[in-house]
Formats: C-alpha cells, sequence, structure tokens
C-alpha cells in the first residue's frame, strides 16, 4: 500500500484537499504568461478535483469546514465552464474549414464568430483572486481536519465504502443510455463517471487492479465527453439554423418578399456541411460507446470496478 492510503481518512483528505489548493496556486500563477496555453485547464482541473473530493466526502468535511466555502468551492470550480465549452466547440469549428465550399464558407464564418471564447480577462482575474482567497480561508480548517483522526478508517477502506454507491451509480447510468441521440443519457452517465473516476484516481498507485480500473473509467469518460460535445454542438447548429434563417426571412419579407430564391439564409449551406460532419461523429462516438462498454457492461465496466473496491479493502 501507499503511504496515502495508509493515513487516516481525515487526514487523508486534508493532505489531498492541500495539495489540490497547491495546484492551484501554481496553475493560476501561470494565467498572466500569454505564451502557457495550459494554466487555464490546469487551473480548471485542480479546482475540479477539489471540489469532487470535498463533494464526496461532504460528511468529513463538513465537520471542520464551514459550509459557505464548500460552496464557493463548487462555484469557483464552475465559474470557467462557459468559457471552456465555448473553446472546445470552437476547436472543433477551426478543425472543419478544409473542404468546405466557397457557398459553405459564409455559414461557417457567421457561426465561427458566434462562438467565440468568453473574454477570459475577467475570468482568469477573478480566478487568480478566488483561489487565493480560497487557500487563505481553506488551509487552517484543513489543519484542523488533519488533526481530527481519533479512531478514523484508512483512507483507502473508507473509500471503498463511498465508492461502492457511486460504482452503482455508474452502472445504472450506463445501462439506461438510449440511442444515439439520447443526449441526456449520455451526459448523465458521463457525469458519474467523472465523479467516481476522481474519486479513485488518487488511489490508483494503491495496487495494478485499482489502476486499470481507473484507466477504464478515464477511456470511457473521454468517449462520453467526446459525444457530450458533439451533441452540444448540434444543439448549436440547430439553434443557429433557426437564428440565422430568421434574421434572414425578417429582412427579405421587410425589402424584397418577391424576389425568387430571396427566402435561402446565406448561412443555411454551410451550417448544414457542418451538422453532417457533426452527425458523423456522433454516430462513431456512439458506436464506440456501445460496443465497447454498453454491449459488455459487465466485463467492460463492473468486474474492474468490483475488483479495484476488493483490493482497497484488502480483499
Amino acid at each position: 500500500m501507499t503511504l496515502l492510503t495508509q493515513l487516516p481518512l481525515p487526514q487523508a483528505l486534508a493532505l489531498l484537499a492541500n495539495g489540490y489548493l497547491d495546484e492551484a496556486t501554481a496553475a493560476v500563477a501561470r494565467l498572466d504568461d500569454a505564451a502557457d496555453e495550459e494554466a487555464l485547464h490546469d487551473t480548471r482541473v485542480a479546482l475540479r478535483r477539489l471540489h469532487s473530493l470535498m463533494r464526496a466526502y461532504r460528511d468529513e468535511f463538513a465537520t471542520q469546514v464551514p459550509r459557505k466555502w464548500m460552496k464557493r468551492v463548487r462555484r469557483l470550480a464552475r465559474s470557467s465552464n462557459p468559457a471552456r465549452d465555448a473553446e472546445v466547440q470552437q476547436a472543433w469549428l477551426l478543425r472543419q474549414a478544409p473542404g468546405l465550399t466557397a457557398a459553405q464558407e459564409e455559414g461557417y464564418r457567421w457561426l465561427l464568430a458566434r462562438t467565440q471564447p468568453a473574454e477570459l480577462l475577467d475570468l482568469e482575474d477573478a480566478l487568480q483572486h478566488g483561489v487565493a482567497r480560497l487557500a487563505r480561508k481553506l488551509r487552517p480548517y484543513l489543519k484542523r481536519l488533519a488533526a481530527t483522526n481519533g479512531a478514523a478508517p484508512l483512507y483507502a477502506a473508507a473509500s471503498a465504502g463511498h465508492a461502492e454507491p457511486l460504482c452503482e451509480s455508474v452502472m445504472a447510468a450506463l445501462a439506461a443510455v438510449g440511442g444515439v441521440d439520447d443526449a441526456g443519457g449520455a451526459h448523465a452517465a458521463r457525469i458519474q463517471v467523472k465523479r467516481l473516476r476522481y474519486l479513485l484516481t488518487p488511489l490508483r498507485n494503491d495496487g495494478p487492479v485499482c489502476e486499470h480500473a481507473v484507466a477504464v473509467l478515464r477511456l470511457l469518460q473521454d468517449t462520453l465527453g467526446e459525444l457530450h460535445d458533439r451533441h452540444v454542438m448540434a444543439e448549436l447548429l440547430r439553434d443557429s439554423a433557426a437564428d440565422a434563417a430568421a434574421a434572414h426571412v425578417r429582412t427579405v419579407f421587410a425589402t424584397a418578399p418577391t424576389r425568387p430564391g430571396a427566402w435561402r439564409p446565406p448561412q443555411m449551406p454551410g451550417l448544414l456541411a457542418l451538422a453532417a460532419r457533426n452527425r458523423a461523429v456522433i454516430l462513431e462516438c456512439h458506436e464506440e460507446l456501445r460496443q465497447n462498454y454498453l454491449d459488455q457492461l459487465e466485463q467492460a465496466v463492473h468486474r474492474p470496478l468490483q475488483n479495484a473496491l476488493a483490493e482497497l479493502r484488502g480483499g
């Protein structure tokens, strides 16, 4: 067993939380470097891990950490989600430029302008101040938490107990995923997989079985994440097409309602081409999900997870 897993649960949680605060503090200090493309990502990862840890062990943290600071961790972790989502969609769009015809380029450029990431300067400033204040306020509470060991269970065994209901939630969510267009079901499964992965990741060095389970969850989350992003793009394309059509119709109705061919929005060829490409990725992702996971849930997911729980319990 690793040193971490041999620690009493409160001490291990305090150690992990302080480590995530260290990572977030180091990452936000790099935000001022325009050439550092990973600074925002690393900040977001550290904050998500801290939030996930405090969510999974809510009762344990609540003995020493005031509820308002646990809520602030959640808010800060979620504050960059809109910017991240916009960046993901724009990154996909930028890869779609090759192969578009002249008629399709107008709609492509129009949509690209609509998906510009949110202004990052305010976000970066908020993250820098937020992380600094969070670290300053949380560390004294974490110090008290580390001192409340008493007869607490070891971290590994306690984590197995916390992970067991999450394992069942993962299996139930995956079993509930419907067809290729079940965006809600796939998104719900992704959230459950992510929560379990974050809970088990600090324990991945406890043994090869746990390490394998974390690797399974990571690959599954990647597949579900790509499917979610393409479902989001499908919704964006649908809404953008509706907006383009409505704006164009209002203009034509007011200026040239009888001109032949005037009613077709110029953005539509590009939007339809992008929708076809996006749909192809959705079909590919869902097929990968079905073949590798949904059609063999017991062998591909449930068994590795149960083996990992047994390993953590020392069984």
